[in-house]
């Protein structure tokens, strides 16, 4: 069933060869891709520093506002355990929203105000309807202090996404981007953080921009200064291993991937 609903949803997408594509496989490209996605973010000037989520790992509830609760669970289950084979972070599911550091709800159109409200403390009305304008789903995580990501939610209004047909997109995209990379921009490419980009999976470069936020090497609380060398270095150490070559291969053997098949 999940399979057949997943092709569904591919088949109404504009999946086609990335043509005259951006050679993203440079040393350079991935460096600055890193720092264009990581440390900047598109709803604010502030946070030049890198953030993560802490090594005890991420603790997930759901919140359910329309029906489809085993399909929107599955789809979401396999794209978190593909998160979780790439950054290594332990990611769980809990009981009960006070148990968890992550909460996704799957709300409705009819039910977003208070979502909103709830959830994000929306409670000006000019900057619900920004978002009601200018955006499908939402994700937003706080940090502390130092960087470490402490909680984060994920707002995914599905008759809204289904509407634009990006349901999977939004499941994608936000639990990526509440681990540390918020930013969107059209500077990077293949990927999921560009919105011209015809990416509805993890790309390869996305999979390469997790693998360096969360090496051991990258601090939380870096600025850019001090995690220039660092993600260089990490950078170095994946090309000589190969892992630049195979990093759409890889990416490509876990999350929603193998539903292709």
């Amino acid at each position: 069933m999940i399979r057949e609903l997943f092709l569904l949803w591919l088949l109404s997408m504009p999946w086609i060869a990335h043509a005259a594509a951006t050679d993203w496989h440079q040393a350079s490209y991935i460096v600055d891709s890193f720092f264009e996605i990581a440390l900047k973010n598109e709803y604010s000037k502030k946070g030049q520093f890198v953030r993560k989520w802490p090594t005890t790992g991420i603790r997930y509830h759901y919140v359910h506002r329309v029906a489809d609760k085993r399909l929107h669970e599955e789809l979401t289950e396999l794209h978190l355990r593909h998160l979780q084979m790439i950054t290594g972070l332990p990611i769980e599911p809990v009981q009960s929203v006070k148990e968890a550091n992550l909460i996704i709800v799957f709300s409705r159109e009819d039910s977003l105000k208070d979502d909103l409200q709830r959830f994000f403390g929306m409670r000006s009305a000019n900057e619900r309807e920004q978002f009601f304008r200018h955006s499908v789903c939402l994700g937003r995580f706080s940090t502390q202090a130092e960087g470490a990501i402490e909680k984060a939610v994920v707002i995914i209004p599905v008759d809204r996404a289904r509407d634009h047909a990006k349901l999977v997109d939004c499941i994608v995209e936000e639990l990526t981007q509440v681990l540390g990379l918020p930013n969107d921009s059209e500077k990077v490419y293949p990927s999921i953080f560009n919105d011209r980009s015809i990416d509805h999976l993890l790309s390869g470069l996305d999979y390469i921009l997790l693998k360096i936020l969360y090496d051991q090497r990258l601090r939380t609380g870096m600025n850019k200064a001090e995690a220039t060398p660092v993600v260089q270095a990490i950078v170095a150490g994946f090309i000589q291993h190969g892992w630049i070559d195979s990093a759409d291969k890889q990416v490509q053997s876990g999350g929603l991937y193998p539903l292709l098949n």
